[in-house]
């Protein structure tokens, strides 16, 4: 049994490797005649992997994205940092923290009362059984917008956020992230019709093309 379970997570990791291989050379072929900026960007990230998180909690996925919209990397996770001590002091969760009653207690973590009032409603449509992981997970892009945006203080951003860092889609442009505009920018060196090229080229992984670009940003590539 146990050899069993060794092997087939030895697959999921090669079919992941050799699936995030050939979409590697798909946007490499894709993009070199169009920008070579972009695709020596690809080519020094090397493949890009895209995690689905089946398993994951989503509920916490979703709190900690709404607690971050409009922040700094750095500003973002120290506040969550606080959320997740909180957490952990009272031995608790997320759905368990984020109620009414703790509103006042939530506002010394940085949070704004628009965010906190956000995740509340958030938890309370997944108590409510309004959502669900298991149908979030059966919905295409389109669908899964409209389901997520339908909570309060949930916008594009941070639907486009969960499609990508959760449920895994493949070709999601998130052109609602400052940094993502900035560096489809620089790579079409401000040139919109340049910018069009990239994302029809890069399309149906557009996804991977926003994960080269934030990386690029990070390590100061772009």
């Amino acid at each position: 049994m146990v050899f069993h379970l060794i092997s087939n997570k030895y697959e999921t990791t090669k079919w992941l490797a050799n699936v995030s291989e050939k979409i590697h050379q798909y946007l490499l072929a894709n993009t070199l005649d169009v920008s070579r900026r972009l695709n020596k960007l690809i080519t020094s990230n090397g493949p890009i992997f895209l995690k689905v998180q089946r398993s994951g909690d989503l509920i916490l996925q979703l709190a900690k994205i709404v607690a971050g919209q409009q922040l700094s990397t750095k500003a973002a996770d120290s506040i969550w940092s606080r959320v997740e001590l909180m957490i952990n002091e009272n031995d608790t969760t997320v759905s368990k923290l984020f109620v009414g009653k703790n509103s006042n207690i939530l506002r010394s973590c940085g949070l704004s009362r628009n965010k906190i009032r956000a995740i509340i409603g958030m938890v309370a449509s997944f108590k409510a059984k309004k959502l669900s992981k298991e149908a979030l997970f059966e919905k295409e892009y389109t669908s899964l917008t409209q389901a997520i945006t339908s909570l309060w203080g949930f916008g594009v951003w941070s639907s486009d956020m969960v499609a990508i860092s959760f449920f895994g889609h493949e070709d999601v442009w998130p052109d609602k992230d400052l940094a993502i505009r900035k560096g489809i920018e620089r790579l079409a060196e401000n040139d919109f019709d340049k910018q069009q090229e990239i994302l029809n080229v890069c399309s149906p992984y557009r996804t991977y093309l926003a994960r080269h670009i934030w990386q690029g940003l990070d390590q100061k590539k772009i």
